[in-house]
C-alpha cells in the first residue's frame, strides 16, 4: 500500500506539473526523455534543435528531459509515471528499462517503419532490439502467448549520441512511445536522430 501511495503521489505531482507548465498541443510538440548520468544539456540542445528546425519546423516545441540513474528508485518511478501518463514521444533507454517496457507493448514496433523506408536502419545490427511482447498470461502469471517485434534501435554503433550529447550509448536503445499521439512528426524526428548519430567510432573509446 505504501508503494502505491508513493506512485499515486508522484503521478499527481507529474500531472500538476504537466497541467501548469505552458505546453503546445500534442500534435505540435515532441517530448524526448533521455536516461543518462553523463548527458550534457548543451550537447543535447545542439543535437536536437537543428533537427527540429530542419525536419519538423512546424512543431512549436521540442522538449528534452534527462532521467538520472544515480537514484535507481526515483529513476524507476519517473519512468513508470512518464510512460503510464503518455508524457513522452521518444525515449533513449538502457537495456533494463527497454526490455521491461517493451515486453508490455509500450513502444511502437519499428520493423514496419523500416520496411516502408520511414526509418533508415542500414548497417545497424538490430537483433538486440527485438523483444517478445506478452499478449497473454496464465493463472500463475506465466506468459502463454507472445509476439516478437523490433521495439528499439540499438544505439551502440551510433556514436553521435556519445560524441555530441555525451550519452553513454552502450547497451542503450532508441524507442518511440506507442501512445505518442503525433506519429508522423515523431517518426520523422526519430529517423533524423538516428541518421545524425551515425559517426565513426571515436579514437579515445576503447
Amino acid at each position: 500500500k505504501y508503494l502505491l501511495l508513493i506512485i499515486a503521489a508522484w503521478a499527481a505531482w507529474s500531472l500538476i506539473y504537466t497541467v501548469t507548465r505552458p505546453q503546445a498541443d500534442p500534435d505540435k510538440r515532441i517530448d524526448i526523455f533521455i536516461q543518462s548520468e553523463t548527458a550534457m544539456e548543451e550537447g543535447i540542445r545542439g543535437f536536437v534543435e537543428p533537427i527540429w528546425h530542419e525536419v519538423v519546423p512546424d512543431m512549436e516545441e521540442v522538449n528534452t528531459s534527462t532521467i538520472l540513474l544515480t537514484d535507481e528508485y526515483n529513476a524507476s518511478m519517473q519512468m513508470v509515471v512518464h510512460v503510464a501518463t503518455a508524457d513522452g514521444d521518444i525515449y533513449l533507454l538502457d537495456e533494463e528499462y527497454f526490455h521491461r517496457f517493451a515486453r508490455e507493448g509500450t513502444f511502437v514496433p519499428l520493423e514496419g517503419l523500416i520496411e516502408e523506408g520511414k526509418i533508415d536502419a542500414t548497417g545497424i545490427d538490430l537483433e538486440k532490439g527485438y523483444q517478445e511482447y506478452v499478449l497473454e498470461y496464465d493463472e500463475n502469471d506465466v506468459p502463454t502467448k507472445t509476439e516478437r517485434h523490433l521495439y528499439g534501435i540499438p544505439m551502440e554503433s551510433l556514436y553521435g549520441f556519445m560524441t555530441d550529447m555525451m550519452v553513454d550509448n552502450r547497451n542503450m536503445y532508441a524507442v518511440i512511445a506507442v501512445n505518442n499521439g503525433n506519429d508522423d512528426n515523431v517518426q520523422l524526428f526519430f529517423d533524423a536522430m538516428i541518421q545524425k548519430a551515425r559517426r565513426e567510432k571515436p579514437d579515445w573509446l576503447e
